[in-house]
């Protein structure tokens, strides 16, 4: 596998990228019998770890770039949604701030520009994962 910049190879030996002081990293845990793909991300940041499996391509379609694409728009909603909230968290499945923990919405919150920085560059050119 050939990564090309933004992604590197994470701390957890993942193709990955760094955000602020926290790398988000991703992997393919698995394919539903629908042919998505399920991705596993773990987000290691300053005093958090936080890693998650609920996220899925759309049917028969998906990589890992992606994947990472759509978890960077997910951290950005958390983030547009935690600030709306005038900067406190609520864990109502109905506010996008609760998307992720706290500690993780508030982290997205304080990076939320390099994170969808991020998100447009990666939408913008393709094969940045080469198998």
């Amino acid at each position: 596998m050939k990564l090309n910049q933004p992604f590197l190879i994470s701390p957890r030996l993942l193709p990955g990228v760094k955000v602020g002081d926290a790398f988000i990293s991703i992997e393919i845990e698995r394919v539903t019998n629908s042919g998505r793909l399920v991705y596993r991300y773990y987000i290691d940041g300053p005093g958090f770890e936080h890693t998650g499996n609920d996220l899925k391509s759309g049917v028969g379609n998906g990589d890992l770039q992606s994947g990472m694409e759509s978890l960077l728009s997910f951290l950005c909603a958390a983030a547009e949604s935690y600030g709306y909230l005038g900067c406190k968290y609520s864990d109502d499945p109905d506010d996008n701030c609760s998307l992720f923990p706290e500690k993780v919405t508030e982290w997205a919150y304080q990076n939320s520009d390099e994170i969808s920085s991020l998100q447009c560059e990666l939408e913008e050119r393709e094969d940045l994962i080469e198998d």
